[in-house]
């Protein structure tokens, strides 16, 4: 029985390396038999256009359908016995779409690899595009993802198939002196405006959207608006109750960095008329770089609601008193200063690395490339336990304002990667999940729930790569060159207001937060 699994074994592994060595042996088929032309749009972004000859799309069709015809059940025939003709009738719309699929992934794949690019992400291909009413010569063409874009396309009835494709390539350039990095050991201390903002975090997580009655819209409220969008005065979408947070937001793909302030001051029943620019990387070519302006009537404006800091509120939480309450805040805090402090000799050298290093980027940056830093962040800011709300609010300002940041983020990223290359560091299956469970805890929420909700959006990749950065910064750290530093505290603005309780209809002055740039905690 030993032997038989030996041998069952051995056979696996000859028909895994034969598939291996077939499927090389296809991608560098392919490589001979395209046609590939590269074109620069713009710092680390190109256009490829890629051509597949007619004899490799035919040899393509004719493995799908010699496949097929030894399977294929027709009326009138025995299996394996139709005529070719009669397969093509039944069955060819869906083996165009499988062939049309494998010959684009693949011929890309093997563009990429000819050109010797260094690609970043999926690339976005360039489809035509038209609306069910409309003639095939109105077809717009329009830059969608992969997926999307194969959707619109279809094998020509004769002769080569070309695509185009915009792909964003990775920035080359040497990194610095990883030994002996000078960095200063933050000397803090956790005190009570430290611990009323944690109480706040706690209660925010608590909190509840309440109605406003005959009131104005404050900045960081909730609006549900019916929007009209045109651009150069062309109506080009109505939409009914969305929702808009009264801060800066992402419309459509536009920035509106002022949105909150338009906003500001309005009641219900008020239109407000905003204006901004559609980003150079929108999905439609002929929009780019043209203004578009955005009608918002108000339909209903809410607020965040924060429960009482009453016996009710630190009963509920298992604590006989506020003092106690905020004693055992304080004490779980201290708990987690080492990991704070640790935190920010990170965050130095985050900025070694920066400062010390010469990569220029794009100002244009994609959107893809922003929202991938945003993402990031608030991976970053969960494993924190912030409050979602709070999450939000960041995020909607790097998506707008906060370009820069982006471009720092992305840099960063750069860096981290290669210098992961570099020290050959990995991140296991185990750290991921332990990840995820912190996470969890920190949200008092089912961990396969927190997982899924992080697949769902590429949170998982993210995660990935937020524990693999710290892995790289902390080896640097284990050869730096330390001294104790004691930092000086800022006292918090105060800039927002928010209701302090629903039933009792007061408000309070609310602490703005720092703004999540990766900086040690002010403490």
């Amino acid at each position: 029985m030993a032997e038989d699994d030996v041998a069952d074994n051995q056979i696996d592994e000859e028909n895994v390396a034969d598939e291996s060595e077939e499927e090389e042996d296809s991608k560098e088929a392919m490589k001979k038999a395209i046609e590939v032309e590269v074109t620069d749009v713009g710092v680390l972004r190109k256009t490829l256009s890629v051509t597949v000859p007619v004899e490799k799309l035919q040899e393509e069709l004719d493995k799908d359908y010699k496949e097929l015809i030894s399977e294929a059940v027709v009326p009138g025939f025995r299996r394996g016995r139709a005529p070719r003709r009669l397969v093509e009738k039944r069955f060819g719309s869906e083996v165009g779409e499988q062939v049309q699929t494998r010959i684009v992934s693949n011929a890309y794949l093997a563009a990429i690899e000819k050109e010797d690019l260094k690609v970043l992400g999926d690339p976005q291909l360039w489809v035509k595009v038209k609306d069910k009413k409309a003639k095939d010569e109105e077809a717009k063409e329009q830059l969608l993802d992969m997926t999307t874009a194969l959707r619109h396309m279809k094998l020509p009835d004769e002769g080569a198939l070309t695509f185009r494709c915009e792909v964003e390539i990775k920035p080359e350039f040497e990194l610095p002196e990883l030994d002996g990095v000078a960095v200063e050991q933050p000397k803090v201390e956790i005190d009570d405006e430290d611990v009323q903002i944690q109480i706040d975090r706690v209660r925010a997580r608590l909190g509840n959207w309440t109605p406003v009655e005959d009131g104005t819209v404050e900045i960081d409220d909730l609006l549900v608006c019916d929007m009209k969008m045109t651009v150069e005065g062309e109506e080009t979408k109505t939409q009914e109750n969305i929702q808009v947070s009264a801060r800066p937001q992402v419309l459509e793909g536009v920035s509106l960095d002022n949105l909150g302030e338009e906003m500001a001051g309005s009641k219900t029943g008020d239109t407000k008329t905003l204006t901004g620019i559609m980003p150079d990387d929108h999905e439609v070519e002929d929009l780019r770089g043209k203004k578009v302006t955005f009608e918002l009537m108000i339909n209903d404006i809410k607020r965040l609601a924060l429960p009482p800091l009453d016996e009710a509120f630190v009963s509920g939480l298992g604590f006989d008193s506020e003092a106690e309450y905020r004693s055992n805040v304080k004490a779980q805090m201290e708990g987690r200063l080492e990991q704070e402090i640790r935190q920010g000799m990170r965050n130095q050298v985050r900025k070694y690395l920066m400062d010390q290093t010469e990569l220029e980027l794009p100002e244009g940056l994609s959107s893809r490339q922003t929202e991938r830093a945003v993402l990031r962040m608030m991976v970053d800011l969960q494993r924190r336990g912030i409050p979602e709300s709070e999450i939000e609010k960041h995020a909607d300002e790097l998506r707008t304002g906060a370009r820069n940041q982006a471009l720092a983020e992305l840099k960063l990223h750069f860096i981290l990667e290669q210098i992961a290359e570099k020290l050959e560091i990995d991140v296991t299956e185990e750290e991921i999940n332990g990840a995820i469970a912190a996470m969890a805890q920190s949200y008092n929420r089912r961990f396969d729930r927190v997982r899924d909700e992080l697949a769902k959006n590429r949170g998982i990749e993210s995660l990935y790569l937020d524990i693999r950065d710290e892995k790289c910064i902390d080896k640097i750290l284990e050869t730096a060159k330390v001294t104790e530093a004691k930092v000086t505290k800022k006292k918090a603005k105060k800039k927002t207001k928010s209701v302090e309780s629903a039933k009792a209809g007061t408000r309070t002055k609310k602490a703005a937060k720092a703004t999540p740039k990766r900086k040690p905690p002010a403490k």
